[in-house]
């Protein structure tokens, strides 16, 4: 009987060894101390400026490390592609416009965009996924604070002959990193237009407090570790998935039939009021005010609904008692939400033509377009519960998101503002808020400027 114990516990050994490393294992805290370098290089507490070529190249440098660890097990699918192809493109937007508000928000886009690229390529996450949202921030929490030991653990047990191969890595970059740190600070004394070229890097200068940085580096570097280290084991498998159960429409069934019931109301009072342009519309003010008033209010509103039939919409409820009725409320209510998202852009244009474009009423066109697709995938899903809606709704927000920067947004808001004026549709240009939108909008100024001296 012990001779068979002990021949049982040694084939389990043979079925399960301990995985072994590779090379990219070991060279994965090198790569994290390089990310960690070129994220502070670009985000410097000290910078003055906004690291516009820099954030471009951390992008890529970011894609390139995940690709490099990865290697084989990367899965290019389409979402994942897509997801890395519209953090590339907002990255080249932040290098070739200069707008501080699109900026901003195109790194937190970037951020996201860029985690979910990263977790559909590992494959750990679906870009499609209806949560993808939570599972996105859940995985990031998980990927940086998870694996902060193993970097160390993982340098004990490189085989022999990857570790010469690590080690040889490692110091050839410790040579490779001060010499051509030296050689481009030399270039860039010599040069100014070749300094130039590296602002956006922050190459061109010497670090002024180079403790500091380094310290800033290496506590940096085992979070994006721990997370490359995430990304390279396999994601964990699926649970079985439980029967689904009978769902009742009771649930949304009485909230749809009263919000169908008020907004037949409201689009009454749209195509008479608003669309037709009656007299009794100058009680709230005015026919004019009374059209550019509400747009905000109204997207919200389409918003509510949306969520409410993507969240109503299933096959098992659809099949249940009062299923049917559900369905047709439903359908109603994607209707008279497209009257309403109407109604906003109507109030909106009325608004533009009247008082001119601005990053918010650019934002607010932009939703808008968003919303009119997601409430077409919402009702093709409202006929195939199956359809994976969330997935057209998120990749056409970020195409038409990266198209919008791509095309220069404030250089389109101050070209359409002093296009408007000099034609005489607008009565005044508000050049203070024009110039305020950084240096995209000095063209559009500038032509400004000739035809009032002119």
């Amino acid at each position: 009987m012990d001779g068979e114990k002990k021949v049982d516990i040694m084939e389990t050994d043979k079925i399960s060894p301990e995985p072994s490393l590779t090379w990219r294992d070991g060279a994965i805290p090198l790569l994290a101390l390089g990310l960690a370098a070129l994220f502070w290089t670009d985000f410097a507490p000290d910078r003055t400026d906004w690291p516009h070529w820099g954030i471009f190249a951390l992008v890529c440098a970011h894609f390139v490390t995940v690709l490099a660890v990865l290697g084989k097990r990367a899965r290019y699918g389409v979402g994942s592609v897509f997801c890395v192809a519209g953090s590339l493109a907002l990255g080249l937007s932040c290098a070739i416009y200069q707008s501080g508000v699109f900026l901003v928000m195109n790194c937190f886009a970037i951020l996201f965009t860029a985690a979910l690229a990263t977790f559909a390529l590992s494959g750990h996450l679906s870009p499609g996924m209806a949560r993808v949202v939570p599972d996105v921030i859940a995985l990031s929490f998980t990927a940086f604070f998870t694996r902060l030991g193993k970097p160390f653990r993982t340098l004990s047990r490189v085989s022999r002959g990857n570790r010469r191969q690590v080690g040889t890595a490692l110091l050839a970059v410790l040579l490779a990193v001060p010499v051509l740190a030296a050689v481009l600070w030399l270039l860039s004394s010599a040069d100014a237009v070749f300094a130039g070229l590296f602002d956006g890097l922050a190459l061109s200068d010497l670090p002024e407090d180079a403790v500091m940085r380094v310290v800033r580096v290496l506590v940096l570097a085992p979070f994006l570790a721990s997370a490359l280290y995430f990304i390279r084991e396999d994601p964990p498998a699926a649970a079985p998935a439980k029967p689904d159960k009978p769902r009742s429409a009771a649930l949304f069934l009485p909230v749809t039939a009263l919000l169908d019931i008020v907004y037949i109301i409201f689009c009454y009072v749209q195509i008479k009021y608003l669309f037709g342009g009656a007299e009794e519309a100058s009680m709230s003010g005015g026919w004019a005010e009374y059209a550019r008033s509400g747009f905000f209010q109204l997207v919200v509103i389409t918003f509510i609904d949306l969520g409410l039939v993507l969240l109503g919409t299933d096959e098992k409820r659809f099949a249940g008692p009062g299923g049917k009725i559900l369905r047709t409320a439903f359908a109603l209510l994607l209707a008279l939400t497209a009257v309403i998202l109407f109604s906003a852009f109507w109030r909106m244009r009325l608004y533009i033509r009247a008082y001119g474009m601005s990053v918010l009423r650019l934002l607010t066109l932009w939703a808008m377009a968003v919303i009119a697709v997601s409430l077409l995938a919402a009702a093709w899903k409202l006929a195939r519960p199956s359809f994976g809606s969330f997935r057209v709704m998120g990749g056409f927000a970020l195409a038409l998101w990266c198209a919008l920067n791509l095309m220069g947004p404030v250089r389109m808001i101050a070209d359409y503002n002093v296009d408007q004026y000099l034609a005489g549709a607008l009565e005044d240009v508000d050049t203070w808020y024009l110039n305020a939108l950084g240096p995209d909008a000095h063209g559009a100024l500038a032509r400004l400027e000739e035809a009032d001296d002119a």
